[in-house]
């Protein structure tokens, strides 16, 4: 039996090399990509009439504007175009994922349709100077 245990530690490794293989060799693969859903069409949301519950307590912002979407406008950017030129809130007020950023910061190239891209001045970085989607 003292040939056998040498062999022990390859046999292991050539079980745990076999299980990194793809099936009867064929390639890896991954699932397809969906392709991407149409654009909506231009929706105009407005909060709802009051309701009067006990114990609730309603959001800070109860009055924010009216958000009109078009088949470009993912993120609802054309309705927060009121903010350019002015000091920038914090936060800002949209309904998903924001980022603020100066002129010439660096910036991820990732794309996200649903995210408010806020773009300040470089030099105090308080005024809104473009909001766009991604």
């Amino acid at each position: 039996m003292p040939t056998v245990k040498p062999l022990l530690p390859l046999a292991a490794l050539i079980l745990v090399a076999a299980c990194d293989m793809p099936p009867s060799g064929a390639p890896y693969s991954r699932a397809p990509i969906a392709a991407p859903a149409p654009p909506p069409a231009p929706v105009e949301t407005r909060p709802g009439p009051a309701i009067t519950v006990p114990g609730y307590q309603p959001d800070p912002m109860p009055n924010e504007p009216a958000r009109v979407t078009t088949p470009g406008d993912t993120c609802g950017a054309s309705s927060l175009q009121g903010f350019v030129g002015s000091v920038a809130p914090s936060p800002f007020p949209a309904s998903g994922p924001v980022r603020v950023y100066a002129e010439g910061d660096p910036v991820t190239m990732d794309h996200n349709p649903s995210r408010v891209n806020v773009v300040v001045d470089g030099d105090n970085r308080q005024r809104v100077v473009a909001i766009s989607c991604g």
